[in-house]
């Protein structure tokens, strides 16, 4: 915790977990695309064996730090959030994302998925739309389906209800208070509500997603994940947050899932 933080004005966190090459040849790759400067990028491993396999394999010039931080997701992400300062804006991303989408289209008939143009763009209209209306956590389209997205056009293509703000990319002004988990599995939904609660709000853009393979890709946490933790995550959020969360166990995947709802509101 002593180590300096790279002073910039965003910084880029991405935790991975034995995906060396997956990191290498997606997230990485993506960043460079951007043009997003290597400097201000941090790895976060799990282990001091497993930062010197990253260094083997992964080229320095291609990021600023590796860091050893903890084993397990909800271990992990809770050292990432404490890591950095009260207030640090903080751009997290996955690191098998392979490519970073637009939704584009002039009819709901045309709308169709595109690469998205400039992210260093969408990053710093995400921090400044946290800004102006005074929250501290903005994200994307969770699902990879156009049918369902917006267009910039449309007056719905961002959203600051309380939605489910997924965490393979999203962008916080860092609250310690809103960012620990008490989950292992559903942890992402566990920040968006207490980053809702903390603010009143979101920012969520409905026309930007990410290709991912998500439960598909090797390493990561799908190595301990399993269906009764993902259920038992998903139980304590909604007993935790019974007026914002509620079951879904319509899935046609068979996991349990969980909804997002402001039930106090929709009760007037």
């Amino acid at each position: 915790m002593a180590e300096q933080v790279f002073q910039k004005d965003w910084v880029v966190a991405i935790p991975s977990y034995k995906r060396a090459e997956t990191l290498r040849d997606k997230t990485l790759r993506v960043l460079t695309e951007y043009n997003i400067d290597p400097r201000v990028i941090d790895i976060f491993v799990a282990s001091e064996e497993e930062k010197k396999h990253y260094l083997s394999v992964v080229d320095t010039k291609l990021f600023g730090r590796i860091i050893v931080g903890e084993v397990g997701i909800k271990n992990q992400r809770n050292f990432m959030a404490l890591f950095y300062p009260e207030g640090q804006k903080i751009f997290y991303i996955d690191d098998d994302i392979s490519e970073i989408q637009e939704c584009l289209g002039a009819t709901k008939a045309e709308q169709k998925l595109y690469r998205l143009t400039n992210l260093i763009d969408l990053i710093n209209e995400g921090f400044e739309l946290l800004e102006k209306h005074k929250y501290s956590n903005w994200g994307v389209y969770p699902v990879q389906n156009p049918f369902f997205m917006k267009t910039r056009e449309t007056s719905q293509f961002t959203t600051t209800k309380l939605c489910y703000i997924i965490g393979f990319m999203t962008g916080v002004i860092n609250s310690h208070e809103a960012e620990v988990r008490t989950v292992d599995d559903k942890e992402d939904f566990e920040r968006s509500i207490k980053y809702y609660l903390k603010d009143g709000g979101l920012i969520r853009f409905n026309n930007i997603t990410c290709k991912t393979k998500c439960y598909k890709e090797k390493g990561g946490m799908q190595i301990e994940r399993t269906k009764e933790r993902i259920h038992e995550s998903a139980v304590k959020i909604v007993n935790d947050y019974p007026e914002l969360a509620k079951l879904n166990l319509s899935k046609k995947s068979k996991k349990t899932e969980i909804r997002l709802r402001d039930s106090l509101l929709t009760k007037g």
